[in-house]
């Protein structure tokens, strides 16, 4: 085996028993050592998007829905890989294809995939493990065909976890969305309700000038009242007239209040004494004048209640 077969084979070794430390780890995905580990572990499998997409996932640093944009991408083209060397099964195919397209409404039927996906990783897992025993058992003398039936086994358990892996990704990135969405909402809201407020303050400018905490609620200017005050004070006691008589009459003519115009008073017209219907008219008039000063008399209006 040449020297840059062995680097590359301890490197894989050595990215591989970090990666199942990480696997089997206790500590929390937010402990420093935790995060440590996933960085390290990536340099070891800077091509190998299986794994890539795996501890991708583990990353907290950065925006969440950036991380899981990129695990996505490599589980994706990890298992266009495995599909293009047609390692992908018709089972793993058609779970591809309903999970992608929300096929499976049964929640029945849904949990027994579920149930058969998990039993059939845990035995790739076990299978995996005997065959790495014999690794340790035989060393060197290990048969090629065993190898190819390792990393086979390998390949399809990490089928099942991309699977898997993008199953969680697509459920953690609806969420986040849903969240980042009410939260703009809630933006939106809080500088409605601000407007709101404000507008409610402008249209109510006998409110406080200040909160109990000193802001402002509302605008106003800050002027010197001293002078004003002043001439308050000292002033007589009495209202000073503030135009002349000339300039009030102007005022009010400019108001229409005063009417100006008109001529001399008309003369009565006399009557002729030759003109007999004249007379007659004039003599008619007088006495229903006559008649009806007699039925009405002076005062016989609204005598308030006195009779």
């Amino acid at each position: 085996m040449a020297e840059g077969d062995n680097s590359l084979h301890s490197l894989f070794a050595s990215g591989e028993t970090l990666y199942n430390s990480i696997e089997n780890s206790d500590l929390a995905s937010s402990d420093i050592k935790y995060q440590e580990d996933v960085r390290r572990a990536l340099e070891c499998f800077s091509k190998m998007e299986a794994y890539l997409g795996n501890l991708t996932s583990k990353l907290i640093e950065g925006e969440r829905l950036d991380i899981l944009k990129r695990a996505r991408q490599y589980h994706e083209q990890f298992l266009r890989n495995v599909e293009l060397h047609e390692i992908l099964t018709k089972e793993d195919r058609d779970y591809m294809e309903q999970a992608s397209n929300d096929l499976t409404k049964n929640a029945a039927k849904t949990r027994e995939i579920k149930i058969a996906r998990y039993k059939r990783k845990i035995a790739l897992e076990k299978e995996i493990k005997e065959l790495e025993q014999q690794f340790e058992t035989l060393g060197e003398r290990i048969d090629e065909n065993i190898k190819r039936k390792h990393v086979l086994k390998l390949v399809e358990l990490f089928i099942q976890k991309s699977l898997d892996e993008l199953a969680s990704i697509k459920q953690e990135t609806e969420l986040l969305e849903k969240m980042r969405m009410t939260l703009n909402q809630g933006i939106e809201q809080k500088k409605t309700d601000e407007l709101y407020k404000a507008d409610s303050r402008l249209r109510n400018p006998n409110g406080p000038l200040l909160s109990k905490e000193g802001r402002p609620l509302q605008p106003f200017i800050i002027t010197n009242k001293r002078e004003a005050i002043q001439k308050e004070v000292f002033r007589p006691g009495w209202r000073l007239p503030t135009m002349t008589v000339d300039e009030y009459l102007q005022q009010e003519m400019e108001r229409g209040n005063i009417i100006s115009g008109g001529g001399k008073i008309p003369e009565k017209k006399e009557i002729d004494d030759n003109d007999e219907s004249a007379i007659d008219a004039a003599t008619y008039k007088a006495r229903e004048m006559d008649e009806f000063k007699d039925a009405n008399p002076r005062g016989w209006g609204n005598r308030m209640g006195k009779g």
